[in-house]
Formats: structure tokens, sequence, C-alpha cells
């Protein structure tokens, strides 16, 4: 019951506000209007308050206010997205030794997607009247055709860091040769990347040509550690960026990773050689063994099939 005595207070405060402000604005229309009638203008700020409502005055601001900042907020959000987005596509392109600009591969991905999806659709329309499966093959086909572009990309950063791997221990160990005869780090690297070539020398020579442009020889190679992602080659980085904090001979340094990495990669190679005779037992039951069962039964049941047959 009181609730109900509050609200209805409440309603009726709110009507007699309405009416005696509305009355108010009302009149003070009528006299702006007789005003403007005459000839004069009204300019003042009590006339240009009267002709805008309190919502238009106070709240419509705070609310346009308020709406600019969400708007502004969701485009630079939506710009940082983007902007990750390029630069982890960049870096992707780094690690897969491909020198494409962001803009370039995008292009070729949406190239791809189109025409792969028209080449699929023109084929399963083609089969329509052979398969009723035809629709599948539109499917299928635009799905591999959107994400072959990042399957190749995928692969591709495997296979160039495969290699870095596989170069890294004797491109240590020119390095190490060169660095004992006197030559300084950036000397040496010059010198192994024309005597040597493949993926590893071509990061090299990219380290080579940042510390010419004056970037410090560590921030170099944290570069060249983060873009190609290699663990093999950051362990090297971590080894020879310490050795440069703390004065130890880079030589030393060197000889002691390519041994490291000679001992790993023959304990890969042992690993390897243990598997190999679990993967070979799928083929030989699947291949060997029926035509060895051929071959024993085979004449058994030749000579059964003959007796039944006499016996007949």
């Amino acid at each position: 019951m009181i609730a109900l005595l509050v609200i209805a207070y409440a309603l009726l405060i709110l009507v007699l506000c309405i009416a005696v402000f509305g009355k108010k604005g009302k009149e003070e229309d009528n006299n702006l209007t007789r005003m403007k009638s005459i000839g004069k203008e009204v300019v003042t700020a009590e006339y240009k308050n009267v002709e805008t409502s309190f919502y238009d005055r106070n709240i419509k601001p705070i609310v346009n206010k308020l709406s600019n900042l969400d708007a502004q907020g969701n485009k630079q959000t939506k710009s940082a997205r983007k902007r990750q987005e390029t630069e982890k596509l960049a870096l992707q392109l780094r690690k897969a030794g491909i020198h494409m600009s962001t803009g370039s591969f995008t292009y070729l991905k949406t190239a791809v997607a189109v025409l792969g999806v028209i080449i699929f659709s023109g084929i399963g329309i083609l089969l329509m009247d052979v398969t009723s499966y035809f629709w599948l093959i539109i499917l299928i086909g635009s799905m591999l055709s959107v994400l072959a572009p990042t399957i190749v990309l995928n692969s591709k950063i495997k296979s160039h860091q495969q290699a870095i791997r596989s170069q890294l221990a004797d491109t240590l160990d020119l390095l190490s040769v060169c660095m004992e005869a006197g030559l300084s780090f950036d000397a040496s690297l010059l010198k192994v990347s024309e005597r040597m070539e493949g993926p590893l020398i071509d990061e090299l020579v990219t380290v080579f040509r940042q510390i010419q442009l004056g970037k410090s020889r560590n921030e170099a190679l944290k570069t060249l550690s983060d873009s190609t992602d290699v663990d093999e080659l950051k362990t090297f980085v971590s080894a020879v960026v310490q050795a440069n904090t703390l004065g130890i001979p880079i030589t030393n340094v060197l000889s002691a990773q390519s041994e490291q990495l000679r001992v790993a990669k023959r304990e890969e190679i042992r690993e390897r050689a243990a598997k190999v005779p679990s993967k070979m037992t799928i083929p030989t039951v699947l291949l060997i063994l029926p035509a060895i069962i051929c071959i024993i039964m085979g004449p058994v049941i030749i000579q059964v099939m003959d007796q039944f047959k006499g016996g007949l």
C-alpha cells in the first residue's frame, strides 16, 4: 500500500512538472514568435535553450560523446587487430623464406581461392548428369582452394626450418675457422656467405646488412632468432649474445655449438633408425603376408578343388 502511494505521488509530481514547464515553454515560444514577427532577432541564450528540449540540450550531447568514444575505441581495436594479423603474416612469410609483402600474399590467396571455386564449380556442373554427388566436388574443391595457400605456407615454413637445421653445423664450423684466421665476426659472416649457399646463408647475409646499417650485433641476431623460430639457432644466438656481453671469445662458443649440434644430429639419426622396424611392421603385414599366404595355401586350395570336382 505504501509503495502504491509513493508511485502515485511520483506520477503526480511528474504530471505537474510537465504541465508547468510545458506551459512556460509554450508562453515563451509565443513570445519568440511575436518578436520575430515584428522583425526583431532574438539570439539570447534563454530563447535558444527554449527552442530545444531538455533531452537535446543535456542528454543527447552526453550520448553522442559516449557513442563517439565507443566508435573510436572499436576503430582502434579493429586497427590493432588488423595490425597484429599483418605482423603475424609477415613473420610467417619470413619463417618460410618467402620474400613477398603481406598485401601481395593476401591478393594471391584471394585469387587462388576465387579461381579454385570457379574451376571446381565448373567441374561439378559438368558432372551434374553423371553423379548426384557433384555438390560434394564443388564443396571440397572450394574448401581446398581456400585453404591451399595456408597449407603451402605452413609446409614451406617446415621445410625452410629443416634446411636451416641441416646447414647450421657446417656454417658454424666455417665461421669458427674464419674467426680463428683473424677475421671479425662481421667479416666472417661475409666470407661464409661467399663460400656457401642456402636458406641459412641468406639469413646471415640479412644479419650482416642490418649490422652495416647501424643495428647492433645482438639485436640483429635476436631478430634472426625470432624470424626463423629454429630452436638450435636460438641456442646459438643466445650463446653468442652472452659471449658478447661477458667478453668470452666467440670462437670457443662456435666450436662448442657446432659439436653440440653434431651430437644432437647423431642422436636424432639413431632415434629414426630405431623407429624403422616398427614402421615397417604395417607394410609387412599388409603387403608381404598376403602374398606368402597365397603362395603357401594356393596349391592346397587347388588340390582340394580338384578332389571336389573328381568326387562329383
